[in-house]
């Protein structure tokens, strides 16, 4: 599968023509002064121990307003390393999840992305797409009246993407079920290293163009072999594409969509 030519016919013939066909507690801390009294031993000590006991009055309350200060001054503290620490943990986790992106080679993407096929999950094939190039993708979809005024990022949310792998993995257990009683987890693929043929310098160079992206490389196969141990029952299922982005392989938005999903989605 070529990636110039699947974004090209994703944008333009495939989706033209499938729009025509029918288209989230604080804790506050007060401290009190404790009530502090002075007892007269003689009418004529009472002038002393009043002055005394202003003195002490003031003395306890200077030590408690320095008490609650010192206080207050901790919990703050404390309340600011807490918020430090817990803006700190997204980040980490943004960030190693961000390096899980992504696969390694563009065969150990390919493996990923049938694999996921035969373990009807998904999630797992969305999770496969590199994030630039859906957002490139809607922005050029966007240029064009292809989806009648549309918003392209309704038209291609995630929940509505990933209903339409559903409908093709559906699509192809169900040719499964038709030709063997083997059931789908237990089957395999033809897919082999060789299977996947790299994209040409030119063939990247006006994809990059189209979509305003820097794929550095970019990998397909034309078409791969379902198989559950009798050749007899083989059959050809959904091709595939990928691209490289900082080293990283990932499946190609606009291919599988060209290729595969465009048949049942909302276009």
């Amino acid at each position: 599968m070529k990636i110039s030519s699947s974004i090209m016919a994703a944008a333009a013939a495939v989706i033209l023509s499938a729009a025509a066909a029918g288209c989230s507690s604080k804790t506050g801390t007060s401290v009190s002064a404790p009530e502090t009294s002075a007892s007269s031993e003689t009418d004529t000590a009472a002038t002393t121990e009043q002055i005394s006991g202003e003195s002490t009055s003031t003395n306890v309350s200077t030590t408690v307003t320095t008490t609650a200060e010192r206080t207050s001054e901790t919990t703050a503290s404390t309340t600011a390393t807490s918020a430090e620490k817990a803006t700190e943990k997204p980040a980490e986790a943004t960030t190693a999840e961000a390096a899980k992106k992504g696969c390694e080679s563009s065969f150990e993407a390919a493996k990923a992305y049938y694999n996921a096929y035969l373990t009807n999950n998904a999630d797992a094939v969305y999770d496969l797409f590199c994030q630039e190039e859906i957002e490139a993708y809607e922005a050029y979809i966007g240029t064009t009246d292809l989806l009648e005024g549309r918003n392209p990022q309704a038209v291609f949310k995630r929940s509505a993407v990933i209903d339409a792998i559903k409908q093709s993995m559906g699509a192809i257990r169900g040719i499964m079920a038709e030709k063997s009683d083997v059931p789908p987890e237990k089957w395999t693929t033809s897919l082999a290293e060789q299977t996947l043929k790299p994209t040409g310098e030119n063939e990247l160079k006006d994809f990059n163009k189209t979509l305003g992206t820097e794929f550095t490389a970019g990998s397909g196969c034309g078409y791969v072999y379902y198989k559950d141990g009798n050749e007899e029952h083989d059959f050809i299922g959904n091709g595939c594409a990928f691209v490289e982005l900082d080293g990283r392989w990932y499946l190609s938005f606009s291919s599988v969509l060209k290729s595969e999903l465009i048949t049942y989605m909302d276009i």
